[in-house]
């Protein structure tokens, strides 16, 4: 059986409600999406990053920061994200994607890898790291584009929400990380202005290098 391509894809806009324009927020020397491309740039398991842009116009500031930094981008709905991601998979021919969200600065890369490794290993049509168990901003979901197609059918407009309210009614597989079961209660995503100063705090704490955050939570 020939290798299914594994294409990550970076949810991304500008008008988020809480927080408007916080993929684009300086954090440290890069901006907060930055980060979240330079984690999904270092997975060795993917043969693909790129931006999956919500089709409004503001968010035409983050395709323009694409275009100046190289980074692939495509839009799609912004109201409906599982069209969004199939329409973006399907062009690129992707098999297999690996939902990302631009708001998660400390995704770890080993963490994607190892979901995505998960998935190869099982029978399931969708794969994640979810649980109660793990940090939130550190959520990875790998989804077959046969089973984003079964959902658009059923005409369902988020990529795994139905997933993981009914996992008996798919081939669905959760493997949750033991390794950060004790910080369990951590936030580390961006939605609030609250979470972005928390974030901005917990960078000066490790000398200003965000990456540095993850590796001290395993020390």
């Amino acid at each position: 059986m020939a290798r299914k391509s594994v294409g990550i894809h970076i949810q991304c806009r500008l008008g988020s409600t809480r927080l408007p324009g916080k993929v684009l927020f300086p954090l440290g020397d890069r901006r907060l999406l930055e980060w979240v491309v330079y984690r999904c740039q270092k997975s060795s398991e993917a043969d693909s990053v790129r931006l999956t842009v919500g089709d409004r116009p503001e968010n035409d500031a983050i395709l323009e920061w694409a275009r100046r930094n190289e980074v692939e981008y495509d839009v799609g709905p912004e109201d409906n994200l599982l069209e969004r991601h199939h329409r973006i998979a399907a062009r690129h021919d992707t098999d297999v994607v690996v939902r990302v969200t631009g708001d998660c600065p400390l995704v770890p890369s080993s963490e994607i890898d190892r979901v995505i490794k998960e998935h190869r290993k099982n029978d399931a049509l969708y794969s994640a790291n979810a649980g109660e168990s793990m940090p939130r901003g550190f959520a990875v979901d790998v989804i077959d584009i046969e089973m984003l197609s079964k959902l658009k059918e059923l005409g369902e407009e988020h990529p795994v929400a139905r997933l993981r309210r009914n996992p008996k009614e798919w081939p669905v597989f959760f493997t949750p990380n033991e390794k950060f079961s004790q910080f369990s209660e951590l936030d580390v995503s961006v939605d609030t202005p609250d979470d972005y100063w928390r974030m901005i705090d917990s960078m000066k704490s490790v000398g200003g290098d965000p990456t540095r955050i993850c590796e001290c939570l395993l020390d």
